[in-house]
């Protein structure tokens, strides 16, 4: 039978890997997807999808894996894989997310889909984003091979 740290562990292995593969599905795929519509129908979905993640189950997932994986810290008995795991988990979904891509988001979310603007700002966005979710796609996966190992 699993103890309390195992338990924790593996839902934090199970919840990064999630959060990991959604931000890999945008890197891998989606943003092609949306490049191909075109600027304005890209800037109209993107502005759409960020405004469904936040009311989304999503959200739960991704904010619980960081307080789960800090309570797995708490209760394993070896610590440092738990802990380095959890602070790549935090670089990834919150620090990275929060300074870089919510502002990106934000600034599009400013955009008028049907305007001359954006053809000019769905490349620059697009470049940018994609460069931050590359490196928080990153973090989160390594976050989720350390608590795997952990586990």
């Amino acid at each position: 039978m699993l103890g309390a740290a195992e338990l924790a562990l593996t839902a934090a292995a199970v919840g990064s890997g999630l959060v990991a593969g959604l931000c890999f599905t945008f890197q891998a795929f989606v943003l092609r997807a949306l490049d191909a519509l075109g600027p304005g129908p890209a800037v109209r979905a993107m502005q759409s999808i960020n405004a469904a993640i936040l009311r989304s189950a999503a959200m739960a997932v991704w904010f619980g894996t960081l307080v789960v994986g800090a309570g797995a810290t708490g209760l394993a008995d070896e610590r440092d894989l738990p802990l380095a795991a959890t602070a790549l988990y935090a670089v990834g979904a919150v620090v990275i997310t929060a300074r870089e891509n919510v502002p990106l988001n934000e600034a599009l979310d400013r955009v008028d889909a049907e305007g001359p603007e954006a053809a000019s700002e769905w490349p620059r966005y697009r470049a940018r984003w994609a460069r931050w979710n590359g490196l928080r796609t990153a973090s989160l996966t390594a976050a989720c091979a350390l608590f795997t190992l952990a586990a």
